[in-house]
């Protein structure tokens, strides 16, 4: 069913808002905050108060999705389960919504700097005001790099441990992480939880996002030993432990300098250098991340397959639990 999944994302593109899985849980995560920062307020709104609220806000909501999906599943007939299962699956995609939006930095920057910059703020939450065309294509490739393992393989790897509800749980955890997963003063204590947990979450899928992007990397014209020492070398600098992982893998692959001085809301912070020495992301770079991404991809969802298969002729071909 993950392929169906797939195949579904790549032809058709996120669903209509209205319908969108995660545009609902974005709503339940900000009317959630509210009544839980009032009920933190209530009992001394300290910060372990809000540390407190936080994380059960966290795993409220990431638990209510998983058994929520998991029910609506159950009851429905066993003829339209496997589809529906598909279905919701593809919700939790977006390979063919972040391809579709990197190409469109690419194309703004064909018409100007002004337009790159609109283009390339739906992308990222960083300042783009004063981006000139190379920090443009810097931040496209460096969403990209990151949003494969959000958006797409970290779906996909839990569809296939635990079927759509775990992937949608994953989903909300992105979400919270999102949402309130800051270190600035509103959300340093009531965000802890969620950041920490889609740390947690993401840990293996962004390797795994990283080893798929090296091996893709040889028909695609990149270099797969630039990814392997970029990643290994470099990304352990990044703020987050899997952000680094795979900016830094791509990185490698396409022989670009991601990472450096970055703005939020006028804030002006450091971040780390991946690929020291090579030279800086340009325009035609912005295609070149997209191919990689789906091309990792396509080898995310090629080795799930073949690892359900073999687990399923091992056990007697049987069905396993929350495989899909």
């Amino acid at each position: 069913m993950a392929s169906l999944a797939l195949a579904l994302d790549l032809a058709a593109g996120e669903p209509p808002e209205i319908l969108h899985p995660v545009c609902w849980m974005g709503k339940a995560v900000a009317l959630t905050e509210k009544v839980a920062r009032r009920a933190a307020r209530a009992g001394g709104g300290g910060p372990q108060a809000m540390k407190l609220a936080g994380a059960v806000t966290a795993v409220t909501l990431t638990s209510g999705v998983y058994l929520g999906s998991r029910a609506v599943l159950k009851f429905l007939p066993g003829r339209w389960r496997g589809f529906s299962e598909a279905v919701l699956l593809y919700t939790a995609l977006a390979a063919h919504s972040l391809g579709r939006t990197a190409s469109g930095v690419d194309a703004g920057l064909a018409q100007g700097v002004a337009q790159g910059r609109d283009a390339v703020s739906h992308m990222v939450g960083r300042d783009t005001t004063g981006l000139d065309e190379d920090g443009i294509a810097r931040a496209a490739v460096e969403s990209v790099a990151e949003n494969a393992n959000d958006g797409v393989v970290a779906p996909l790897f839990y569809g296939f441990i635990g079927g759509a509800p775990l992937a949608l749980a994953y989903k909300m955890v992105n979400t919270l992480d999102s949402m309130v997963g800051y270190r600035d003063e509103r959300y340093r204590d009531f965000g802890w939880a969620a950041a920490r947990l889609d740390d947690l979450a993401g840990f293996i899928p962004a390797r795994l996002t990283a080893l798929a992007a090296v091996m893709a990397s040889p028909a695609l014209g990149a270099d797969p030993r630039g990814a392997v020492k970029v990643w290994l070398s470099e990304s352990g600098g990044h703020a987050s432990p899997n952000a680094g992982v795979c900016e830094g893998a791509f990185a490698g692959a396409l022989g670009v300098q991601l990472g450096g001085v970055n703005s939020y809301g006028g804030t002006v912070e450091p971040r780390a250098t991946l690929g020291t020495g090579l030279r800086p992301a340009g325009r035609g770079d912005i295609r070149r991340a997209v191919g990689l991404m789906y091309g990792a991809v396509a080898v995310a969802a090629a080795g799930g397959t073949a690892v359900s298969w073999a687990l399923r002729r091992l056990t007697g071909g049987g069905r396993r639990r929350g495989s899909i």
